[in-house]
């Protein structure tokens, strides 16, 4: 991924508007379940933008340097927070080249319905793995309603036309000004975050059809729930037989459906033991066999430690490479750490190999992930251009020779401060000679009479 710089300055011109009405539930959604997923800087952005819209006809542009002096976030922290909201369906983008610059019109949605955020998978698997299990529980059920259901009641409900009387000419022929009004505030609809249909397609679904056809799920049910299948494939490492293997497990028995909620659950629970259940790491694809870029490597020069972290980062998925580093360290994997690791690669920015080294340099210099750390030597990566392992091992070496540069010149200035010597006068110095006086015919005068006084004193 480019730099975000190539894609936004500081000096481009941004419009609001907005494609919903907000209400003060809306915010509450807003605060209680998208928050943990986009994190307090996105959350701070969509509410800012949300102030910014105007009541005016016309566009009114600002400078994206006033945004980012509001929220005192540098322009990538912006970027980053700013796609965060657009894949999560709270914002699309628009833009315009001119000559003067970009104009970009951010348009802002409000959030999904708690029903609709609950039944989509994505969003819902995405806020159970950030606030885990006990708060999802408390979230869903602070946000569930309850209709009267009681039988002993009787419905005495009035409609409207019992209460209110309208013109039935009206009601069969709408004035021109009312159907226009209505046409008028059609509000679009929001979108909810989704693999695009080129990721899609790198699945083969045919396989997962046939092999849930023994469980007697129809075709139907693997459509309905390509999403959630293919982000638990996407993210675990779930294979086609994999999964069809878990659905039959989790499966609705009694009308042959899939039960997206128990089968989402049962890869959250387990998978920390696949990892430990495994005498060798399930290989990852690559462009070469092994043996052919471990030749290659030895004859770049790298040493032993980074030869074991290239060979490593050929074997693993970036989750059980995180496991499998733990472990070996007496250790567990935290949910934040499956978190960041987990938004990183969403973005696309980087392959398998190229996030374990960043998982194995993390873990052996700061011992646990967190989600400003991945950030950081993520874009510090991304700007340098990273593309395979071993772009990302040299970039870990210039870091560290410049890291240890640092510290030497300012072990040797505060090694001169201390040692600072005071200026040598000129009389002290070896090569020094005093200057030659010159003395006048009067001077000489003066100098012979204080002598003969001196001599006329000693006779006396």
């Amino acid at each position: 991924m480019s730099d975000a710089f190539d894609f936004l300055s500081p000096k481009d011109g941004f419009s609001v508007t907005k494609a919903n009405y907000l209400t003060d539930f809306d915010q509450t959604v807003v605060t209680y379940l998208y928050q943990p997923l986009m994190g307090a800087v996105a959350y701070s952005l969509y509410l800012l933008l949300w102030s910014q819209t105007k009541k005016e006809t016309e566009q009114h542009f600002q400078t994206h340097a006033t945004l980012l002096n509001l929220l005192s976030v540098d322009l990538p922290a912006f970027y980053d927070s700013r796609s965060k909201l657009e894949a999560l369906g709270l914002m699309r983008t628009y833009q315009k080249n001119e000559g003067t610059g970009r104009k970009l019109v951010y348009e802002l949605y409000a959030p999904l319905q708690p029903q609709a955020f609950f039944n989509d998978d994505l969003l819902s698997v995405a806020l159970f793995e950030a606030v885990r299990e006990t708060r999802f529980v408390e979230l869903r059920d602070y946000f569930k309603l309850r209709p009267v259901y009681a039988k002993d009641y009787q419905e005495v409900t009035k409609n409207f036309l019992t209460v209110f009387h309208v013109q039935n000419d009206l009601l069969t022929t709408a004035p021109s000004s009312v159907a226009e009004t209505k046409a008028m505030y059609q509000q679009k609809a929001a979108s909810t975050p989704q693999f695009t249909s080129v990721e899609l397609r790198t699945f083969d679904w045919d396989l997962l059809q046939d092999a849930t056809a023994q469980y007697q799920i129809d075709t139907d049910q693997i459509l309905k729930n390509e999403q959630g299948l293919f982000n638990l494939h996407y993210f675990y490492g779930l294979d086609e037989m994999d999964l069809a293997r878990l659905i039959g497990l989790t499966m609705n028995v009694a009308d042959s459906t899939i039960n997206m909620a128990a089968l989402e659950q049962n890869v959250l629970n387990n998978y920390t033991r696949r990892q430990s259940n495994r005498q060798t790491p399930a290989a990852t694809t690559t462009q070469k066999p092994l043996a052919e870029l471990q030749k290659e490597w030895q004859k770049a020069g790298f040493n032993e430690q980074e030869l074991q972290w290239l060979t490593e980062s050929q074997g693993y998925l970036p989750v059980d490479y995180l496991e499998y580093l733990k472990q070996k360290n007496h250790g567990f994997v935290a949910k934040n750490e499956i978190r960041a690791l987990k938004d990183l690669q969403n973005r696309y920015i980087f392959n398998n190999d190229v996030l374990n080294i960043l998982v194995v340099y993390i873990i052996t210099q700061y011992d646990g992930l967190t989600q400003a750390l991945v950030d950081r030597i993520a874009n510090q990566w991304a700007q340098q251009g990273v593309k395979t392992a071993a772009d990302a091992i040299l970039q870990i070496r210039d870091f560290q020779t410049k890291q240890t540069a640092k510290v030497q010149n300012n072990r040797q200035t505060r090694y001169q401060n201390k040692t600072k010597k005071e200026p040598v006068p000129k009389w002290a110095k070896p090569d020094y000679q005093a200057p030659k006086e010159t003395t006048t015919p009067e001077h000489q005068h003066e100098l012979e009479v204080a002598l003969k006084k001196i001599r006329e004193g000693r006779e006396s």
